[in-house]
Formats: C-alpha cells, structure tokens, sequence
C-alpha cells in the first residue's frame, strides 16, 4: 500500500497521469450512472458494492489530487468527466448551493435587484441567504457570499427553482444591505423607478422586524401602518442615522439621517 505521504508529492506530476484500473472503473460507474454530486458516504458506498478497492478512503483521495473529483464541501463531491479537458466540472453555481444546503436558502441581494429590474447591472458573485453559513470565498470558479440569517428571516422567497427572493423582499434586503449596492441613497433612487406590491412590502418590513427598515419603507410608502407601529416601538424617539450615504436627507416624519 503506497503511503498517504507518497501520494501527495509531486501533486502536479499526479494530476496529469493516467487513471489506474480501478479509478478508471469508478470514473465509468460516476459517468454511467450520470453522477454530478455525491455524498462521500455514497461514494465509498459505491466503491464497496463494486469492489473497486479495499480502501475507498484512499480511492476517493487519489481521485481528488487527479482533479476527476472536486470537493465544494466537506463529504459532497463534484465529478468532472473524463471529456471535461480544462477539469471544470459541468454543474452551475446555482446547482452548488443547491446541493450543499437543499433547504432553507434563497438567492437575494444583487442577483435578484437584477433579476427583478432594479439594475441592469450584472454580479459577478453569487449572494446566498440561509440558515447555516456565513462565508465569502471561491467554490470551484464562482464567487459565492453565503448570509447566514435566522430562520424566521426566511421568507418572500419564489418556490419555484432556482429560489430567489421576490420583488418585495428584495427591497427589504437591498435596504438593510445596500452597500453591496452602491449604497442605500442609490438604493432608494433605483426602487422608485419600478413599480412593487406596496402592501406586501409594507407586511414584510413589519415581519422582517428591523426599526431600520421600517422606517426607509415609511419613507418609500408613506404608511400610516408603519407610522403608527414605529410610534408604540418609541422608535420616532431618536433619529436613525445612516453614514457614508452620498448624500443629505433629514427626514423628521420618519426619523432618517442620511450622511
């Protein structure tokens, strides 16, 4: 049995050999059966039912150094066909999340003020609402930002896949997260161009549960319901003071200092 320590030197020189008998036979077995993820426990599942190796763990690593497999999180894997010359697997950013968090998460921010006509600019990273993580880095060549909220935040969210958020909660998040739009006055500037479901935003500030929110929503609506809830929150006590905005607003209903 060839040492772990041995399998790791010269990793490039690895990478380009061959594939020996039995990670051939497993590479046929992933491609047959038309594999684009797997659980580590399937796989080493698959290895044993197949007898392909005494040591699966060994098998998958050897797999890994030779790029037929790609790991985006720890135990789920991408398999990169034999005809992926470049080594880049066939599966989109948007089935990556998919698979790592299945339930729970939707597709916000900056995809979706795109996707619903807020901006005609295009994102270069990918932003992820969910419940488990809070990361920012690279998945394979995609730029992913996973924001990890609390599961009541969950919500507005289309049910069709991929599940971006819709128009309404997306105002919501642009709001409370606007310097990753360019800042919240350019936010407000480009809500107002398009035309949104005032009662279902309104009903979402109210849920969504942020003084913050509710009151750059009052500022956009001009609800009295808003008005009213800010008022038994004692929240119109005290001025809400936004920095870095670009711009100057003093607005004395709503209680909103933009520096």
């Amino acid at each position: 049995m060839v040492a772990n320590k041995d399998l790791l030197k010269n990793k490039k020189t690895e990478r380009n050999m061959g594939l020996t008998t039995n990670q051939e036979r497993l590479q046929a077995i992933l491609e047959y059966k038309k594999y684009n993820f797997l659980k580590r426990v399937e796989l080493i599942n698959l290895i044993k039912k197949h007898k392909l190796s005494k040591n699966p763990e060994y098998l998958i690593k050897s797999m890994l150094l030779k790029k037929h497999l790609v790991s985006i999180k720890r135990s789920i894997y991408v398999v990169v066909p034999i005809s992926s010359i470049s080594k880049t697997p066939p599966v989109g950013e948007l089935e990556i999340v998919d698979n790592i968090l299945k339930e729970n998460y939707y597709i916000g921010l900056f995809n979706a003020f795109n996707l619903h006509g807020f901006t005609e600019q295009i994102p270069n990273k990918l932003f992820v609402f969910n419940t488990k993580y809070s990361a920012d880095g690279k998945i394979l060549h995609y730029k992913i930002k996973f924001f990890k909220i609390k599961p009541a935040k969950i919500f507005g969210v289309q049910q069709e896949y991929p599940h971006y958020s819709d128009k309404e909660r997306t105002i919501i998040d642009a709001l409370d997260y606007s310097e990753y739009l360019g800042g919240v006055s350019q936010v407000l500037d480009q809500i107002k161009k398009i035309s949104f479901k005032r009662k279902i935003l309104v009903d979402y500030a109210i849920r969504y549960d942020s003084n913050k929110v509710i009151k750059l929503i009052g500022l956009l609506t001009g609800s009295n319901k808003l008005f009213e809830l800010l008022k038994k929150k004692k929240a119109l006590s005290y001025y809400t003071t936004l920095k870095n905005t670009g711009t100057k607003l003093l607005d004395k209903k709503w209680k909103l200092r933009l520096i």
